[in-house]
């Protein structure tokens, strides 16, 4: 019987035992699945308020660019605190300049963002312009393949099917087993990689050099004042100091020639005199991201001031943001003010 008894007592610990170890087995893994809950609720909630905060951002340099006027290389905006804000609003107080030439601002809640003027980009749907080759050297790509890929270019959007020396159609297409040309403008920079042969010549790195430095609106003229700094490196050519200065320059004169340009660097762009252009254009590139994150929103708007809407938006679409310049600008205006 005190056997009997003991047995049951020893089976009775046993099971106890074995209880409290489930149970803390389970209470370590409900404690887990917890922590983990509250991790991704942490990091939804801070993506959300990112994105919030971007979209904020977003908002307030489309209210600067329709409600300000611009000079030949920036958007003049209400400048200081909220008080000497409102009154150069008003017309009455400083005024700071908000550059789109591409430089990076930061912004409230950990924001960064530029403004380009698509006038300093190169454009896709002019293929045979010196800016596009300039853009094609500056990503790496020899001069004797810039030849041969123009006229495919040119091929792929023009509206026949008539077959150009060193180009290709869609008989080419169809036996490469690709999908036909479009025979239309593109419609994105990345389409271009649909071009036969294109694809081979663009790999990643320099595909990444290449497309920030393309836009498919077509703008007239050649803006120095708003160019992107690689494009107008690679179309000017010269040493890095001597282009460093019209970087400095033109942040402080005009440049609205031929012979401004050559005075600055002396060099001049293989472009006709008439093409340069002083003004910014109303076709802009908007881009926002959060400095933590790896993609970032790009919006193009076309400013329409005698329209309904003070602004519409053209294209919109995310890219990643390869370039981490410390180089990060502040702007004394009461709407972007980054704390």
């Amino acid at each position: 019987m005190i056997l009997r008894r003991r047995a049951r007592g020893g089976f009775v610990l046993v099971a106890t035992l074995w209880t409290l170890a489930v149970l803390a087995v389970l209470a370590s893994y409900i404690d887990s699945v917890v922590a983990a809950d509250v991790d991704r609720t942490w990091r939804a909630k801070q993506q959300l308020q990112g994105e919030m905060a971007r979209r904020g951002v977003e908002a307030s340099l489309l209210y600067l660019l329709a409600t300000n006027r611009s000079n030949h290389r920036a958007w003049v905006v209400p400048g200081g605190s909220a008080e000497s804000g409102a009154r150069a609003a008003a017309g009455d107080g400083e005024a700071v300049e908000l550059s789109v030439a591409g430089d990076i601002y930061a912004a409230p809640g950990g924001i960064r963002f530029f403004i380009q003027d698509e006038r300093g980009l190169a454009c896709v749907n002019l293929p045979e312009s010196p800016l596009f080759a300039a853009a094609l050297r500056h990503a790496g790509i020899d001069e004797r393949t810039i030849a041969r890929l123009v006229p495919r270019l040119r091929d792929y959007i023009d509206l026949d099917r008539d077959l150009r020396l060193d180009g290709a159609e869609h008989f080419d297409y169809a036996r490469a087993d690709l999908r036909p040309p479009a025979n239309w403008y593109f419609s994105a920079p990345g389409e271009i990689k649909r071009v036969l042969g294109l694809d081979a010549a663009l790999d990643d790195a320099t595909w990444r050099r290449l497309r920030p430095l393309l836009t498919t609106r077509i703008t007239i003229g050649y803006n120095f004042n708003t160019m992107r700094a690689e494009l107008m490196a690679a179309l000017l050519g010269g040493d890095a100091a001597t282009l460093a200065t019209l970087r400095e320059r033109r942040s402080e004169v005009r440049i609205a020639s031929l012979e401004d340009i050559a005075r600055l660097t002396g060099r001049r762009p293989r472009v006709a005199a008439g093409e340069i252009t002083p003004l910014p254009s109303p076709s802009l590139r908007i881009a926002t991201w959060q400095s933590a994150s790896g993609q970032r929103a790009v919006r193009g708007i076309m400013l329409t001031p005698t329209a309904q809407a003070p602004w519409r938006t053209e294209y919109f679409y995310s890219e990643p943001v390869d370039d981490h310049s410390p180089a990060v600008r502040q702007l004394q205006t009461p709407l972007l003010q980054s704390g």
